[in-house]
């Protein structure tokens, strides 16, 4: 797929992992690492030149996430197994600490951390702006907002969920309904946010990651349909 290689089934070297017998300490471990994969992933982000016209794609290079190994579309297409540097992902060759060596789950899926960290990075965001402006905003308005982000999140977290199993056109639906979401958001910002000084960059900041999420929405939808075209004439 394009830009991420966002194909995210467990499919290809996520094979090779075989059943993993983990505790619920060793869960709560693989937890705690994947949270540190989402604050890699704001560090890249917010490190990211501002003028930027592919923030979504300096992000994703600094990750790895355009090398082979994420993506899975040879095994889907049938095609020969990756080569020798693609072996190099494979648990033997890991500590069981690195985050390299855990097994495949959605947590690992880079649009799920992406997502994860773009919606965590808009709360905090608009919990500093309805602190410094708590008497300038409607209170309703306010809901509105925060409800808008919820649903967003909530069908872009199942639209993954979906990509991930195969259901691509159910996958379509989903992120639709985020997209959404965001466009209320993003609707609903000059009404909430004033432009007075101080102020102007956290609404910048809102309405930046506001446009990247919106992009990944967009580029996800624009992949299982095409993954979805391509099995129907298979």
């Amino acid at each position: 797929m394009t830009n991420f290689n966002f194909e995210g089934q467990p499919e290809g070297d996520w094979d090779d992992r075989g059943n993993i017998s983990w505790s619920e300490l060793d869960w709560q471990q693989f937890l705690s690492r994947r949270e540190k994969e989402v604050a890699r992933l704001l560090h890249f982000y917010n490190e990211c030149p501002s003028d930027s016209m592919d923030r979504l794609d300096w992000v994703a290079r600094q990750m790895g996430w355009d090398s082979e190994d994420w993506s899975v579309s040879d095994f889907i297409e049938g095609e020969d197994d990756p080569d020798e540097e693609g072996d190099s992902w494979k648990a033997d060759d890991r500590g069981k600490d690195s985050p390299d060596s855990d097994p495949y789950t959605l947590h690992r899926h880079p649009v799920y951390v992406v997502c994860s960290g773009l919606f965590l990075h808009l709360r905090y965001i608009w919990r500093k702006v309805i602190t410094e402006q708590n008497d300038a905003i409607d209170n309703l308005r306010a809901w509105d907002f925060g409800e808008s982000l919820n649903e967003a999140e909530k069908h872009s977290l199942i639209a993954m969920q979906c990509m991930d199993m195969g259901d691509f056109l159910l996958c379509v639906v989903h992120m639709k309904r985020a997209l959404r979401g965001i466009n209320l958001a993003m609707s609903l910002l000059p009404e909430l946010v004033t432009l007075a000084d101080g102020n102007k960059a956290l609404q910048e900041q809102l309405y930046t990651r506001l446009f990247d999420l919106r992009e990944v929405c967009l580029r996800v939808i624009q992949d299982c349909r095409e993954e979805d075209r391509r099995n129907f004439r298979e």
